[in-house]
């Protein structure tokens, strides 16, 4: 019987440091995802900016649908412990863990503003554009103020 025990004891030790090193895996590849799609994200809003500035619209419209997608995919890389520390280069507030119903909201909004600023950039109304891009930047600086460090 406590051959079984100890057999059994060895084999849970090893599947639960086997699941964290995994765990840790995934929280570190999530940090390093999340990092390059904030930097796409950054020029992206230079390109979306200068294609405004010219009234290219139509090669904006596929940038604006860049910000759709990744605000789908935004909550899926902020696991638990991907907060920022010295050893992992995230810049996360440990505040989207303490207050993730404002964070989600925040993130519906980027998503909501995203898809108006295609909807502008396919009717290629000028004031409209400017408006909702205006809009839809604002709840990118929005979010960082509060969850970034």
């Amino acid at each position: 019987m406590n051959k079984v025990f100890g057999i059994l004891l060895v084999g849970l030790t090893a599947v639960l440091f086997n699941s964290h090193s995994i765990a840790s895996i995934s929280v570190e590849k999530a940090i390093q995802k999340r990092i390059e799609m904030f930097k796409s994200s950054k020029a992206n809003i230079k390109k979306l900016k200068r294609l405004i500035r010219s009234g290219n619209t139509s090669e904006a419209v596929p940038l604006a649908d860049f910000h759709v997608a990744w605000s789908k995919e935004m909550p899926m890389l902020f696991p638990l412990g991907s907060e920022a520390s010295t050893s992992n280069g995230s810049d996360a507030s440990s505040d989207i863990w303490d207050n993730p119903i404002d964070f989600k909201n925040a993130i519906k909004q980027y998503k909501l503003k995203s898809k108006e600023l295609r909807k502008s950039l396919i009717s290629a109304d000028s004031v409209s554009i400017n408006e909702t891009f205006q809009s839809f930047t604002g709840t990118c600086k929005g979010c960082h103020k509060q969850f970034r460090n």
